[in-house]
C-alpha cells in the first residue's frame, strides 16, 4: 500500500511535528501539504495520505475517506445493557478470559468485547495495514466522547498491535491466548454500496484464512477459536469447526473450534 503522510491544510506547529514524527516512526514518506489531495497523489505517485490535524488522523484515498467512529459497537452494547445476546460475545467462554483478534479494522468487535468482559478478561488486536493500525492506535490513546465513556473506556483496555496475524501467529507462545477470533475482509462484500466503506476499503488488507493459519491458532488458542465469515464460506464446509452459527436473514455467521 502507497501511503504517505500530510497535514490539512492550515496547522499549527504541534500538528507538523507530530505528523513528522509519526512518519519517521511508521516509516512513511512525510509531504509537506499542498491545496488538494488528489493533487498530491498524482504528483508524488501516491495511493492515499494519512492526514493529520486538529482531530484524529484519517485517510484519504481515492476522494473517499476513512475516520474512527464508535460505530455499530453502541447499538451492540445497548443490546447487551437491556439483555439480549450479543452473537459475538455469547461464545466467549465462561471466567477470565484473553482473546486475540487477529484483525482490529473498524475496532467493533474488539470494543465489543473488551466491554463485555471487563475486568475478567482482556482484547489484543493485530493489524497489519498501516492507516488502519495508525488510525486505531490514536483512537485508543485520545479518542473521548462524554456520552459513550463506558465504550470509550473499553476501547483504551485495547493493546493494539502493529503485526501481520500470520507472522504474529508463527512466533507466539503456545496456549498464549484462551481465545482466537478472526474476522477478514469477505470475498463477497456486505451491502457494500448501502455501507459507504469504500475509504476503511482501500485502507485495508485482504490476506484470506486457510487451513494454514488454523492450524497455527490451535497451537496458541487456549480454548476456542472463533471465525466469522459469510454462511456460504468454503472455510465452513471443511469439517474443522465444532459448530456453525448461523441465523435466518442474517449476512455472516459464527464458526466455533473447540481446543
Amino acid at each position: 500500500m502507497n501511503t504517505g503522510i500530510t497535514t490539512i491544510r492550515k496547522c499549527r506547529p504541534a500538528i507538523k511535528a507530530e505528523a513528522l514524527e509519526r512518519a519517521e516512526t511508521l516509516h512513511l514518506p512525510y509531504f509537506q501539504r499542498e491545496n488538494m489531495l488528489s493533487d498530491m497523489a498524482q504528483k508524488y505517485g501516491m495511493e492515499g495520505f494519512l492526514v493529520y490535524g486538529k482531530k484524529l488522523p484519517y485517510y484519504w484515498s481515492g476522494g473517499e475517506e476513512y475516520r474512527f467512529h464508535l460505530g455499530t459497537s453502541v447499538l451492540r452494547i445497548e443490546q447487551m445493557k437491556r439483555g439480549n445476546q450479543d452473537r459475538l460475545c455469547s461464545l466467549l467462554p465462561e471466567g477470565h478470559v484473553s482473546v486475540l483478534d487477529a484483525t482490529f479494522g473498524q475496532g467493533g468487535d474488539s470494543m465489543t468485547m473488551s466491554w463485555f468482559l471487563g475486568e475478567r478478561g482482556n482484547v489484543t488486536s493485530l493489524e497489519k495495514s498501516t492507516p488502519l493500525y495508525e488510525i486505531g492506535r490514536a483512537a485508543i490513546s485520545g479518542f473521548a466522547d462524554s456520552k459513550e465513556e463506558e465504550l470509550v473506556s473499553s476501547l483504551h483496555r485495547i493493546t493494539l498491535l502493529h503485526e501481520d496475524f500470520k507472522d504474529f501467529l508463527r512466533h507466539a507462545e503456545p496456549k498464549s491466548f484462551d481465545v482466537i477470533y478472526f474476522d477478514t475482509m469477505f470475498r463477497a462484500p456486505v451491502k457494500r454500496k448501502e455501507n459507504h466503506m469504500e475509504g476503511f476499503r482501500n485502507a485495508a488488507c485482504y490476506d484470506r484464512l486457510d487451513g494454514e493459519i488454523i492450524r497455527m491458532a490451535l497451537h496458541i488458542a487456549g480454548k476456542r477459536i472463533i471465525v466469522k465469515e459469510r454462511p456460504f464460506s468454503i472455510l465452513f464446509s471443511s469439517g474443522i469447526f465444532s459448530s456453525i452459527h448461523a441465523r435466518k436473514g442474517q449476512t455472516t455467521a459464527y464458526g466455533v473450534i473447540d481446543v
